[in-house]
């Protein structure tokens, strides 16, 4: 028996060493870490970038209920795809960036269709009797999904190029932003060994079920191969015990059950593990990006950890996820723990739930408590700055807790997250979904304006402007002179209010003839109160029945979105799937939270 675990511990330390970049396994199935994945030059400029990012962004986006301590930087659930409100490229007219540029302008010119991804029925999916647990074929979650980037790898996967943008990220040489991207390219790059270790590993079904041998002090009536037969004196011997009685009222089984003796099972040979090599080199890959960075401060010094959870939901379909610690500086150990599900029905739990034998071994064996979440804990690895993590993303994970070393200065942790997307499947990713961030398109929109103003005069300026607009956003307005769409705000008391966002232009003789702005406008329910503000002569509330709440609902469904509509976007999709978590509790696998890091 030691022999065969010395054996097994050599081969699965072996299985995926990577000298020269320290890759190895965890011993944890599908869990793969290097400490020397990336040279200290990548890491230095990494954090550099990084940390330029968060001191140039003019606001601080905290991770709700994080108590101001997770900052994220670049997070997939600001801007996301929106049910009925993103406009979607049909998938044979993607835009990529030019092969010398990371130019955004052909994602803002091209004239996209009305291509909507319909809102459904979120209910209809989640009824009572929907084996969620069986991983079916079937979206778990209808209105939202994170966007994400297409990165090509050359057929040695040691370069990496993305394709489209990042959501959150603008491309821009000259901003820090834009320069992530050359080493954000670097990384993933790097993760693909990992990735691939990952993946051939969990698929290849590595890590299997323990044999099965409960250690309770009377046998186990499905194990009778590992007994001898009954003798012919076993059988007919005395039956003197009153507890056996009741247990067993035949004297024969009770006698044959109660004094066999034990056959040992031989124990085999080690034979390693048959793994099918996977390889993702001289794809198209779809990756999520998130960076983000845990804030502690002397007056909040303590970080009390993650929930158990995995990454996206099947809309995604994320398949891997790689963790760079990029830095850290003033902070307590920590680890990732893993953890997964076990299937509850391989059990007889009504069996085990009246007797405790079956209790005790079930709990010995495979961690698991009556009446508790079927859940196995399978280990953790310490984190610290320059760690890469990679692990397949039906394993459950959480950070553990930690706090400040030195209490009276602050503190931090920086990682670099990619969420890879399954290869063999593509979802819509930001090759086919045009920037939403607003500020991203008025940018735009001002260069074309400059542009022409350089070389036309200001009339002819005026006819084209329209028509050289975003996406053509604009020009809905001005075929519609007669509609007001200057900024308006309402104050909505009682009751839930609906926001739609309105872009809006007037002339400005300070802004070369035309500008154009953005607002808002708030539909109460039926009953509330409202009070309006308007600059000019605003309109009022829209009739229902105009042609003005047509073109309203268009320009809903066409602008993009501010930080603050990004921002309630995000907490609808983080009800929608904290609604979806309420619902595995329900069915005892409330492990599964969808939280953040």
């Amino acid at each position: 028996m030691a022999d065969f675990l010395v054996d097994q511990l050599q081969d699965e330390a072996e299985r995926w060493h990577n000298e020269q970049l320290g890759v190895e396994s965890t011993g944890i199935n599908g869990v793969v870490r290097s400490e020397r994945l990336l040279g200290e030059n990548v890491l230095a400029r990494l954090r550099e970038l990084s940390t330029q990012l968060e001191e140039s962004t003019p606001f601080k986006d905290w991770h709700p209920n994080s108590n101001e301590q997770v900052l994220d930087v670049v997070h997939p659930s600001l801007y996301p795809l929106v049910d009925g409100v993103t406009r979607v490229l049909p998938e044979d007219e993607a835009v990529t960036f030019p092969l010398d540029s990371r130019d955004l302008t052909k994602w803002f010119t091209s004239k996209q269709a009305d291509v909507f991804i319909p809102p459904r029925d979120v209910q209809q999916d989640l009824a009572p009797d929907a084996d969620v647990f069986r991983h079916e074929n079937r979206n778990l979650f209808h209105t939202f999904q994170w966007l994400p980037t297409d990165f090509e790898l050359d057929e040695s996967g040691t370069r990496a190029r993305a394709l489209s943008y990042i959501n959150s990220l603008h491309p821009d040489p000259t901003k820090p932003s834009g320069q992530l991207y050359d080493v954000i390219e670097n990384v993933l790059a790097a993760f693909v060994p990992m990735f691939e270790g990952t993946l051939s590993e969990a698929m290849s079904g590595m890590g299997g079920p323990r044999k099965e041998f409960r250690n309770g002090y009377r046998k186990p009536d499905w194990v009778e191969q590992s007994w001898d037969p009954p003798t012919l004196e076993d059988a007919y011997s005395d039956f003197d015990s009153d507890e056996g009685y009741r247990r067993y009222p035949d004297d024969a089984e009770y006698q044959w059950r109660e004094n066999r003796e034990w056959v040992p099972v031989p124990v085999l040979k080690y034979q390693p593990e048959r793994i099918v090599p996977i390889t993702i080199k001289g794809r198209t890959l779809q990756v999520i990006v998130k960076m983000a960075t845990i804030h502690l401060k002397p007056e909040k010094p303590v970080y009390e950890g993650g929930s158990w959870h995995v990454e996206g939901t099947k809309r995604e379909n994320i398949c891997a996820t790689g963790i760079l610690y990029l830095d850290q500086d003033n902070i307590t150990p920590s680890s990732l723990q893993f953890r997964g599900v076990a299937d509850s029905q391989s059990f007889d739990l009504k069996r085990a739930d009246e007797d405790i034998d079956e209790q005790q071994a079930i709990k010995m064996i495979y961690g698991l408590v009556c009446q508790e979440d079927a859940t196995q804990y399978y280990g953790s690895v310490p984190t610290k700055a320059g760690l890469a993590l990679s692990f397949p993303n039906g394993v459950q994970h959480r950070v553990t807790s930690f706090k400040l070393a030195d209490p009276t200065r602050p503190g931090y942790r920086k990682i670099l997250a990619f969420f890879l997307c399954n290869p063999l499947e593509k979802i819509i990713s930001t090759a086919r979904v045009s920037p939403q961030r607003f500020d991203w398109i008025e940018s735009s929109y001002a260069g074309v304006r400059d542009a022409l103003l350089t070389k036309l005069p200001a009339e002819l300026v005026r006819m084209i402007l329209p028509d050289a607009s975003p996406n053509g956003f604009v020009p809905r307005l001005k075929a519609h002179p007669d509609v007001d769409v200057r900024p308006r705000v309402r104050k909505v008391h009682g009751g839930t209010k609906r926001r739609r966002s309105l872009w809006w232009y007037e002339e400005d003789p300070d802004e070369h003839g035309y500008r154009i702005g953005f607002g808002y406008e708030y539909e109460p329910r039926t009953g509330a109160t409202t009070g309006e503000t308007s600059p000019g002569s605003g309109s009022g509330s829209v009739d229902p029945d105009t042609e003005e709440k047509r073109m309203h609902d268009e320009l809903w469904k066409s602008s993009g979105m501010t930080l603050d509509e990004a921002r309630a976007w995000r907490e609808e999709l983080m009800r929608e799937r904290a609604a979806q978590t309420d619902h595995l509790e329900n069915r005892n696998m409330n492990a599964f939270a969808f939280c953040e890091h």
